[in-house]
């Protein structure tokens, strides 16, 4: 989804000076507690993550991405690490029953990003940057999620841009939706009892939507 490396240089320190990189860190860790705290004052009925669907379900909406571009030799190693992030993320959505009136929300079904649950550094792309980070590449599953919710009548409660236009993407300007560890998520909610399917393929991200019986 993002550009080549060739345009861009893959350290954090060409992405940020010092005092810069603080001053992300800290607010970020502000804007987390913020979200901690306000999703527990005030619940928004979050579908179960135990509830799982296996059955045969309506088709409502489907969506397909490549997992592989033409990249830079030296952007590979993310683009995999991309690939095996996304699918961490695939096997914890496929088969995720969302009730009528329930809320999906990203971040509370995936959990926190971290290596012991499984992500590797893929990449990110920050302020124009290619940077590696633990869990980079996810937002092409996001991506995916807001489409198929959009198309399929859900209603779109929380949805992010991405900081700047990623020429060749999959998703303009407007239909993206990027993702970040708590504060930057994506949510929606059922207007009827729905199944979400993820997976990939060898070649591709199949994100889709179907009506339960």
């Amino acid at each position: 989804m993002e550009p080549a490396m060739a345009a861009f240089d893959l350290t954090p320190e060409a992405a940020f000076t010092p005092a810069a990189r603080l001053e992300f860190w800290l607010k970020s860790r502000l804007l987390m507690l913020a979200r901690l705290l306000r999703d527990g004052l005030r619940p928004p009925g979050f579908a179960s993550r135990r509830v799982r669907f296996r059955g045969e379900a309506a088709p409502l909406c489907e969506i397909r991405t490549p997992l592989y571009a033409e990249v830079d030799p030296a952007e590979a190693t993310l683009q995999l690490g991309k690939v095996e992030n996304l699918r961490v993320v695939a096997r914890r959505l496929d088969g995720l029953v969302i009730r009528r009136g329930q809320v999906f929300g990203f971040w509370h079904q995936v959990g926190r990003p971290s290596r012991g649950r499984g992500f590797v550094p893929g990449r990110e792309l920050r302020h124009g940057c290619i940077i590696p980070t633990i869990a980079g590449g996810i937002c092409q599953m996001s991506n995916s999620l807001h489409h198929v919710a959009r198309t399929a009548g859900m209603a779109i409660l929380e949805r992010h841009s991405h900081t700047s236009p990623v020429p060749g993407a999959a998703f303009p300007p407007g239909e993206d939706a990027t993702v970040f560890w708590n504060y930057i998520d994506l949510r929606f909610r059922a207007p009827a009892d729905v199944v979400l399917h993820a997976r990939l393929t060898a070649t591709e991200l199949v994100v889709g939507l179907g009506r339960l019986p």
